[in-house]
């Protein structure tokens, strides 16, 4: 199931405002003939101000305080340099200020807050949306738009965003990881798999990456490269029962059939609450062509525990239970919440899944190639 990721390391804040030396900018700048001495001289003390708050800045008092004087700045005849300053200082504050509320909407999402959560994407985006007005090339807050926009499915504009993060800055890993979470929802997976290839180039170490470009192999198919890239982030995160159960996909595939279930168990040891993994579990046992792998009855319970975590809008709950109860032999039921998933299925799902309501039809279980 293509997802996209948790929100990859969001660029920490920059505890420097941009990259001019405010000091040597300020005290050797010459006053350019046209513009009033009182005006630059007011310039540059409201914008030492807003400097001296952006060093220490993490709240988003801090951060409007920046934009509060360089708007005031903006407002004054200023020199073309003292006018970029402020124009990057106001641009960085405005990141700031996005992330802060980016935080917010992933902490109101995880309590359940919907509603708060959208609003506070929505804030984001448009901070992130100012600050690249500012200052077009900052690829900081590029990156972040880019967030923004996969957080809302905007995936073309998501994949713009990214492309300019990579060619201005190809030395960050998340630019290339995240267009490469993007790239897996418009399902370019070849591409996905470059992008991730250039992410674990810059960190050997990132699990997460290894993982995500075992998950667009195994979508091209190419089972023997998934299994090593999903070997790897085990073996990098241990803990990490996602990587487990994605490493059980792949051994299904491989007719694997006892290093899948391992893979399942010890995903579920790891975290009793992942309902991909039980109905992972659950598939294996009703479904697999080898009969030395098939256990009804833990098939039926692996398959309720599924349906209950996985939620009522999820078709492999319902599907799943299916294939349990047509190899228990009960096909009129298993008839019935086949029809159910199939009404909850997405589009690319229905054909196989009509294929299987007909095996139930003709009281046949369901047996994976």
């Amino acid at each position: 199931m293509l997802r996209i990721a948790p929100i990859q390391k969001m660029a920490p804040v920059q505890k420097m405002a941009p990259s001019i030396v405010m000091g040597v900018l300020l005290s050797v700048l010459p006053v350019a003939a046209q513009q009033p001495a009182e005006s630059i001289d007011q310039a540059k003390r409201l914008l030492r101000q807003a400097h001296a708050i952006s060093l220490q800045a993490e709240s988003l008092q801090q951060y409007t305080e920046v934009i509060r004087l360089c708007e005031q700045v903006s407002s004054l005849a200023l020199t073309e340099d003292l006018d970029e300053y402020e124009r990057k200082l106001r641009s960085w504050a405005h990141n700031q200020r996005g992330e802060y509320y980016h935080e917010r909407a992933s902490s109101s999402l995880e309590a359940g807050r919907h509603t708060v959560a959208a609003q506070m994407d929505d804030q984001a985006l448009r901070e992130f949306e100012t600050a690249i007005e500012l200052n077009p090339d900052y690829w900081k807050a590029l990156h972040n738009r880019g967030v923004s926009r996969a957080v809302k499915r905007q995936w073309d504009q998501a994949h713009q965003d990214f492309n300019r993060v990579v060619e201005l800055k190809p030395d960050y890993v998340h630019g290339w990881f995240n267009r490469g979470e993007v790239r897996m929802q418009q399902e370019r997976f070849a591409e996905a798999a470059d992008d991730y290839s250039r992410a674990i180039e810059l960190d050997p170490e990132d699990a997460v990456a290894a993982k995500r470009r075992g998950n667009a192999y195994l979508q091209l198919r190419e089972f023997q490269h998934a299994l090593s890239d999903l070997d790897r982030a085990v073996k990098l995160a241990p803990d990490d029962a996602d990587a487990l159960v994605d490493r059980a996909e792949v051994q299904r595939r491989l007719a694997r059939w006892q290093a899948a279930a391992d893979d399942y168990s010890q995903a579920i040891y790891l975290d009793n609450q992942l309902g991909r993994a039980y109905q992972g579990a659950a598939w294996l046992m009703a479904t697999c062509p080898d009969s030395k792998m098939r256990n009804t009855d833990l098939a039926l319970r692996a398959a309720r525990q599924a349906s209950e975590l996985l939620g009522p809008e999820d078709y492999r709950g319902p599907a799943t239970m299916a294939a349990a109860l047509a190899q228990a032999g009960d096909f009129a039921k298993a008839t019935e919440l086949q029809n159910e998933a199939i009404q909850l299925a997405p589009p690319d799902r229905l054909d196989d899944l009509q294929q299987r309501l007909e095996k139930f039809q003709q009281q046949q279980p369901y047996r994976e190639p």
